[in-house]
């Protein structure tokens, strides 16, 4: 069997579907992904493999919740690359900077986020309603998503964050709602993100769950915002 993005993807839906937790399915996946790749470096294999792997398989829950709610409106979840073809979109999700004290032309910097949620009208995107990171922990090009989280709610555009949450930044916060115990991510996060998603069940989520959020309430959030504009 070849060990790629799409093998990563369906071992950890096939584990999260059987009931293991999605933080130990994906250090199950790894540990067999360096086990059975045998192409080079594994090591930088699975650096190079997870992070597509984690953003499909979000991709493929976002669908199936779109899919199965028949009460869903218009919505289209594009991928940063497949958003960018749109040049408005593009232009919108992006900002000029310069040198700072240095007069010249202004360059053009994308957010390059990975999804963007559009609201159709006659099959058309009309509006971006909210763009997401997907990320398995906090370190991953954090402080890079705080800043567009910033400059994008201006926009009158949400922003949401989808991680499995790898080195347990909320795992306490969660459960007590003493933020003090938080990691200062997690804290930055839950001051300038609109949404946290993780994998938990709702039950589980007992503070601050209007913030952190179980990753199946993408779709409820999105009409949310919909229905409040």
């Amino acid at each position: 069997m070849k060990v790629n993005t799409d093998w990563v993807v369906q071992q950890f839906r096939e584990k999260t579907d059987g009931g293991t937790g999605a933080v130990q399915a994906w250090k199950e996946v790894e540990k067999e992904f360096l086990e059975q790749y045998t192409k080079g470096d594994a090591g930088q294999a699975w650096k190079s493999v997870s992070g597509k792997a984690f953003e499909k398989a979000i991709q493929l829950l976002f669908h199936n919740l779109i899919r199965k709610d028949k009460d869903s409106p218009p919505l289209e979840i594009k991928q940063w690359k497949e958003a960018a073809k749109i040049p408005v979109v593009k232009r919108i999700l992006s900002e000029h900077l310069w040198v700072r004290g240095e007069i010249r032309e202004p360059y053009l910097a994308e957010s390059q986020v990975d999804f963007v949620a559009l609201a159709l009208q006659d099959d058309n995107p009309y509006r971006v309603v909210a763009v997401y990171s997907c990320k398995t922990s906090l370190r991953e090009r954090f402080q890079q998503d705080l800043f567009w989280a910033d400059r994008l709610r201006s926009r009158g555009i949400r922003f949401g964050f989808i991680t499995l949450d790898q080195d347990g930044d909320f795992e306490e916060v969660i459960q007590d709602g003493e933020i003090e115990k938080a990691s200062k991510s997690a804290k930055m996060a839950m001051a300038l993100y609109d949404r946290v998603y993780l994998f938990y069940e709702e039950g589980q989520i007992r503070h601050f769950s209007h913030i952190l959020r179980p990753v199946d309430h993408l779709l409820i959030d999105l009409k949310k915002w919909l229905e409040a504009d």
